[in-house]
């Protein structure tokens, strides 16, 4: 009688406590994240194998994993699902160890054969834009199909995987660490047509739990998954933002419905640094200076226009946009597109040099018949009347498509396009490839493969630097890029949710997010 006399005191003390909020905040807070996003595709749309705009990565970098990461902190390589990988110096083949307790939210084990579905899926589809893979594993294959073989890829066991190049290739590791390789489950694919049919099952920290047609997406957490943990958010909603027609991200965060904006949105940095100084509970996450915005020129513009009209071209936009991006906070002059003291960046001679033709070159005075696209980099307002005050007649307008990854008649197609892509400091082959492979540094298609084949097949990273620095000076000399200005990716959490997102990458890993 005693005992359950004692214990019936304490359930009430415990329910006086709850009642008094003697409890802990972590058992009272709310671990639902809202999430600004600036897209409106429903889940169907996302597809690794496709992804053309940041906020694709984005998302599939969310709900799937490869099977190797980057470290937030340095950006090497480290374990994902594979939890121990090498290289074995006396046959030059990469062992890949998969962890043996991950499985999907439903309790699927995730092997070394969904890895092997996933890499030769990859191939199959063949529009990877972050890596050249199968010039690296399957030279000599003819993959017709998901049963045809490719001597570069062989499960050893449910548990290893083990890739073959040929030779050691150190940047393999660097290479599948892009969200394009990402291990998709084989049961959530269906078969013969190789779509992505079940999202609800998958290979990453969150699953797809409902989606609609205008992009409102619920993830739920898997606690099956490695990156695991109480603190980070148990379920979040993608809130489409400012596009067609839904209300920016600023909006949404001042009405409370929001709690979170990525580092991709579609406003540009200044904006969300003065949203922080105007309210108390939000903190910002800036990453280091890594976004360069640029004038890229496309086919019809390398056809149209020699490379001393697409750098007067270059100079009068520069020459309207400066006093835009100079005045607000966050964006510095640039240059060239690779940051200074990163991998690419030219030598002294080569910017004595562009900057001596630079200096030669008078700016265009008028737009006529040039036609300009704006890819995410803010609202038209804010480029549309500079650009019309020193090249009138200018037709520029807010872009939905990289044109090389776009059916255009040449006519409609346009001259150039300002972007801001991310560049970083080190020499990140997916990146670099994503760059060459959507056109920024010009090139025919079969110009753009023959580059990246032979870039890869160069072991010594010196020589594949003074590669990149090459095409880098050529590309601006050209007139086929023109840098304008550079900024940090920027990020704002409210309060109590705290960031560890990357200062290295403009990646917005929602994992990392805890409260």
């Amino acid at each position: 009688m005693r005992i359950q006399k004692i214990v019936v005191v304490l359930v009430s003390v415990a329910i006086s406590l709850a009642a008094y909020g003697f409890f802990s905040k972590k058992d009272e807070k709310t671990m639902k994240l809202k999430v600004a996003f600036p897209y409106s595709q429903p889940v169907e749309e996302y597809e690794p194998t496709k992804i053309h705009f940041a906020p694709e990565y984005i998302f599939l970098e969310n709900i799937y994993s490869p099977l190797i990461e980057v470290s937030n902190a340095n950006g090497n390589p480290v374990a994902g699902v594979a939890e121990k990988f090498q290289w074995d110096e006396n046959t030059n083949e990469f062992f890949l160890h998969l962890r043996k307790d991950l499985r999907t939210v439903d309790g699927r084990k995730i092997t070394a054969y969904d890895a092997e579905f996933s890499l030769k899926r990859l191939l199959l589809i063949a529009s990877n834009t972050h890596g050249n893979f199968k010039d690296l594993i399957c030279p000599h294959s003819e993959i017709k199909d998901i049963e045809s073989g490719c001597d570069g890829i062989e499960v050893r066991d449910e548990y290893t995987l083990i890739l073959r190049p040929g030779e050691k290739k150190a940047f393999l590791a660097n290479i599948i660490t892009a969200i394009d390789f990402a291990i998709i489950p084989k049961g959530s694919v269906d078969p013969k047509t190789l779509e992505i049919v079940d999202y609800r099952n998958t290979s990453g920290p969150y699953y797809v739990d409902s989606s609609n047609d205008d992009g409102r997406i619920t993830l739920k957490i898997n606690p099956n998954h490695y990156h695991y943990s109480e603190d980070l958010p148990q379920e979040i909603e993608l809130i489409p933002s400012g596009i067609d027609g839904h209300p920016s991200s600023i909006e949404l965060y001042k009405q409370g419905k929001i709690d979170h904006i990525t580092t991709i949105d579609k406003l540009g940095p200044e904006k969300i640094i003065k949203l922080s100084k105007e309210v108390d509970d939000a903190s910002l996450h800036t990453t280091m200076d890594i976004r360069t915005f640029a004038i890229f020129f496309t086919e019809r513009g390398l056809k149209e226009f020699s490379a001393q009209e697409r750098l007067a071209y270059g100079k009068a936009i520069k020459n309207a946009l400066s006093s835009y991006y100079l005045s607000q906070p966050g964006f510095q002059d640039r240059k060239h597109f690779f940051p200074a003291f990163g991998d690419g960046q030219l030598s002294k001679e080569q910017q004595d040099s562009l900057e001596s033709q630079i200096e030669g070159v008078e700016a265009k005075q008028t737009g006529t018949n040039f036609k300009l696209s704006l890819l995410r980099v803010g609202s038209l307002e804010d480029y549309k009347a500079p650009l019309e005050s020193v090249l009138p007649e200018i037709d520029v307008y807010e872009g939905t498509k990289i044109p090389t990854l776009a059916s255009y008649k040449m006519d409609e197609m346009p001259h150039a396009f300002l972007a801001g892509p991310d560049v970083t400091f080190n020499e990140d082959i997916s990146l670099i490839s994503y760059s060459i492979n959507v056109g920024l540094f010009g090139m025919d298609k079969n110009e753009r493969q023959d580059w990246l084949k032979r870039y890869m097949s160069i072991l010594d990273k010196s020589e594949r630097i003074d590669r990149l620095q090459k095409l880098h000076y050529k590309a601006l000399s050209d007139g086929v890029i023109y840098p304008l200005a550079s900024s940090p990716y920027i990020a704002l959490l409210r309060k109590p949710w705290v960031s560890h997102l990357p200062h290295l990458f403009a990646n917005n890993p929602l994992w990392t997010i805890k409260n």
